[in-house]
């Protein structure tokens, strides 16, 4: 296939969806539902529409400063509600679509009505204008921020992405532009394989040369591998690992005949996660907790973060999945993405610590680093702001380690703020809520806040964790149709001589490595008792360093 064919411009991008395996077959189910819904939407006539019944309408998209700012928009009949679809843009969802902050469009000769958003930090702007009279008509619309991330000197990333089906010029368009309708400053685009069926997989040509040139967008880019070893199509195995930042690929890129349909199921992630580190990667956990390797990297300290909701899939609750490394005192900090497509807002913030601020633009280097110190906050939708100090010093940021000679009294600094009613803010305290603080709305925005009054009080009493969340179940979805989640990365607490751990959670954690050493040789090929050996040998190890931590 020639991926280097001229640009359809009347393709509608679809994005796709869910975690990889549960992933090819979900994902592109996903986009099919996705199409299916915007079409429904739609006004089957106006595509169809001679040239004399249309008018062109040039939009000029801007924030409540007049600066200009690329956006999603959707327009709809005035009257009836219907879509107007728009063949040659980008397609998101649900009749949203990526534009460029002036553009110029034929559309039918009706009164219409024009909604647009920028990526999660304006509100929604909307404004109706009138088409039946006249060949050309001009339409500044004005969103208004409610937050400014580059304000706040922050930065936001999406950590996994792929591309496939459409052709490299296509490839181009849509990462020149879709980051920056959403608001994104870096995005890490991955290769990834899988047989046959990588042949698709366009992302996967990109060379160093080709992100540069991408960089000079606005939006900086990073490469990275997806390193992964699944039984079979959507069955759990080893696991998923990003390296990202990387210098060379490592191989094999994916392990085994259920991904590559050739070889034994040797060797484990652990070989690739080493390598990765000593080029100096920075190597994150994906999809949850899917697959059986998570806790012995995590226990052997060989991962520096834990992608959360990438591509949507859920892999059970909070305090089944992340909550339990924390729980026994591990430093996890979170991360995010959206696998295929950029089909969600989902993104990790950071601070950026470039004191010269000579530059508006953050490296990708310098941007993990910040992710590895655990200074992230993830979110598809609500901006979320946490801090703790006591008696206005001695403050404590996300990802901050913080110790205590006895237990105190701190004061808590909590907000999130949205253009959706995400219900509440959470504080996390070892797992437990301690604080919740309802959603107020505020023009066309929502905002919560704890701070300067009673309930901002918490005494800490035990080594653990906070962090700031919102809750995660009964969200509403936004403009691309996903539920709303934000949730930051802890700030770490210990008290005397007493460290975080909590027995259960442990114990729970050995039977599960102990499943593995059953579960391995009976779904595993291997060549020889070598590379059983070495495989299980990771799980044995992982049992030993746990043991060790539940010593009295």
């Amino acid at each position: 296939m020639n991926w280097r064919r001229p640009l359809l411009l009347a393709l509608l991008f679809v994005p796709a969806g869910f975690a990889h395996d549960l992933t090819r077959e979900a994902a592109d189910e996903r986009r099919r539902e996705v199409e299916q819904v915007a079409l429904a939407q739609a006004d089957p006539a106006a595509a169809k529409l001679p040239l004399e019944q249309t008018a062109e309408l040039a939009i000029r998209l801007v924030d409540d400063q007049g600066r200009l700012l690329p956006a999603l928009v959707r327009i709809t009949n005035a009257d009836d509600g219907r879509a107007i679809q728009l063949p040659g843009e980008i397609h998101r969802a649900l009749n949203w679509f990526s534009l460029h902050a002036e553009t110029k469009l034929r559309l039918p000769r009706r009164k219409l009505r024009i909604e647009a958003v920028h990526g999660l930090e304006t509100e929604r702007a909307t404004a109706e204008v009138d088409l039946t009279h006249g060949n050309e008509k001009k339409l500044e619309l004005r969103m208004r921020r409610i937050f400014h991330a580059h304000h706040e000197v922050l930065r936001s990333g999406n950590t996994h992405l792929h591309l496939k089906d459409m052709s490299f010029d296509e490839m181009h368009r849509y990462l020149m532009l879709v980051p920056k309708t959403d608001g994104l400053d870096i995005v890490f685009v991955s290769h990834l394989e899988r047989k046959p069926d990588d042949k698709a997989y366009i992302s996967n040509v990109l060379t160093a040369g080709d992100l540069a040139r991408l960089s000079q967008s606005g939006t900086m880019f990073g490469n990275g591998e997806e390193h992964r070893h699944n039984f079979g199509p959507g069955d759990e195995g080893y696991g998923h690992v990003m390296f990202l930042n990387i210098q060379q690929l490592i191989q094999p890129v994916s392990i085994g005949p259920g991904i590559m349909r050739t070889g034994t199921d040797a060797p484990a992630l652990r070989p690739g996660i080493e390598e990765a580190r000593r080029q100096g990667a920075t190597v994150i956990w994906c999809h949850n907790r899917f697959g059986l390797e998570d806790v012995p990297s995590w226990l052997g300290d060989r991962l520096h973060a834990q992608n959360i909701n990438d591509g949507g899939a859920h892999h059970g609750s909070y305090d089944e999945t992340y909550y339990r490394y924390l729980n026994i005192g591990l430093k996890v900090p979170f991360s995010t993405g959206t696998d295929w497509f950029i089909d969600d807002f989902s993104r990790v913030y950071v601070p950026d610590d470039n004191e010269a601020q000579a530059i508006d633009v953050m490296r990708p280097a310098a941007w993990l680093k910040q992710l590895e110190r655990g200074r992230t906050t993830i979110t598809n939708g609500p901006l979320l702001k946490f801090s703790l100090d006591f008696a206005g010093k001695e403050t404590q940021q996300v990802g901050d380690e913080l110790r205590l000679d006895a237990p105190r009294t701190a004061t808590l600094h909590a907000r999130g703020i949205g253009r959706h009613d995400f219900r509440a803010i959470e504080v996390v305290y070892n797992g437990r809520v301690v604080r919740t603080v309802p959603t107020k709305r505020v023009g066309e925005h929502f905002v919560a806040e704890l701070d300067g009054t009673p309930e901002s009080e918490l005494e800490l009493q035990e080594s653990g964790w906070l962090a700031l969340r919102i809750p995660d179940r009964d969200q509403p979805k936004h403009e691309l149709d996903r539920a709303l989640f934000a949730h930051t990365s802890p700030i770490y607490v210990e008290i005397g001589d007493k460290k975080a751990f909590h027995r259960p959670t442990a114990e729970l954690m050995l039977a599960e490595m102990r499943r593995a050493l059953d579960v391995i040789p009976k779904r595993a090929a291997f060549a020889n008792d070598d590379e059983r050996r070495r495989v299980l040998e990771v799980y044995r190890e992982g049992i030993k360093t746990l043991e060790a931590r539940m010593q009295p």
